[in-house]
């Protein structure tokens, strides 16, 4: 009953946020966060699940500085969305890894998993709000197809990227980049 009422209200939450990404009134509040504190804490929820499916995370957190200029309740909704469906769409031993490194002149956020992916054929759809990839006539996976779309958004109104890469029954790894001009550190 209490994961049950939590997934609710996560779902509520997204609704209402939705709305004001669909209204344009959404305002962020942008602050200096360390990235790699935020994906420690947001990870921490996310070892019970793991565990009890026998999985593993990894981390290799290089990127330096892990400093970003984001707000901190939409990059831990952004890191919990990613995360959530990693766990979901990976049926057996969950191994999850989580990566930031510098490339270039942008930081690169990595999740990645080892899940049943998604064919190249959805990968601009998988973005879109309530699209769900086609499983055949059932959906052992609950979800609205609201996350993905979600974290394109809020990605899109910090002025990220984000790209998919995925191979069916291989996984999936889901690549933020953030330019380090969102970095600067006064």
């Amino acid at each position: 009953i209490k994961d049950q009422n939590h997934r609710l209200e996560s779902q509520v939450e997204k609704v209402l946020q939705f709305a004001n990404i669909d209204k344009k009134t959404l305002n962020l509040n942008i602050e200096e966060i360390d990235l790699h504190d935020v994906i420690l804490n947001v990870s921490e929820n996310f070892n019970v699940n793991i565990e009890k499916k026998d999985g593993k995370m990894f981390f290799d957190l290089q990127a330096t500085p892990g400093i970003i200029r984001a707000d901190k309740f939409h990059l831990t909704n952004i890191i919990y969305n990613l995360l959530d469906n990693a766990v979901k769409y990976s049926p057996e031993k969950p191994q999850i890894t989580i990566r930031t490194l510098n490339k270039g002149s942008e930081l690169l956020f990595v999740i990645k998993d080892n899940g049943v992916g998604i064919k190249k054929e959805h990968f601009k759809k998988v973005f879109d709000k309530f699209y769900r990839v086609p499983t055949g006539n059932i959906h052992n996976v609950k979800g609205f197809g609201i996350g993905l779309n979600y974290v394109k958004s809020i990605v899109d109104s910090h002025k990220w990227r984000i790209e998919i890469d995925s191979l069916p029954d291989k996984g999936s790894e889901f690549s933020i980049y953030i330019p380090v001009s969102n970095n600067v550190i006064k």
